[in-house]
């Protein structure tokens, strides 16, 4: 059971960070721009929380911490550069 908790905490925070990217309105990993702009945070963070208490079930109480704030930073660092090479092949698509 624990590595399907590790994997459900995994996801749980990528999907939280990506939902947090979207919401924000200078993303560019959609065309269409931000999401619509009341509470659009909020399944983010939720998504975020809902993977601590997982990584807390799996690991030790602070390498559980640490681990989630290491993985949620490094989801957070690659959403603008994917967005950024989302946009850059959408607009190869435009021109030609």
């Amino acid at each position: 059971m624990t590595p399907w908790l590790a994997v459900a905490a995994v996801l749980s925070c990528l999907v939280g960070t990506l939902l947090l990217y979207l919401a924000s309105p200078q993303q560019q990993l959609r065309a269409a721009g931000p999401w619509p702009v009341r509470r659009s945070w909020w399944p983010g963070i939720a998504c975020l929380l809902l993977s601590l208490p997982l990584f807390l079930r799996v690991l030790a109480p602070v390498e559980a911490v640490a681990g989630w704030s290491v993985l949620a930073m490094l989801f957070w660092s690659l959403w603008p550069f994917l967005g950024a090479w989302r946009a850059r092949v959408r607009a190869r698509r435009a021109a030609a």
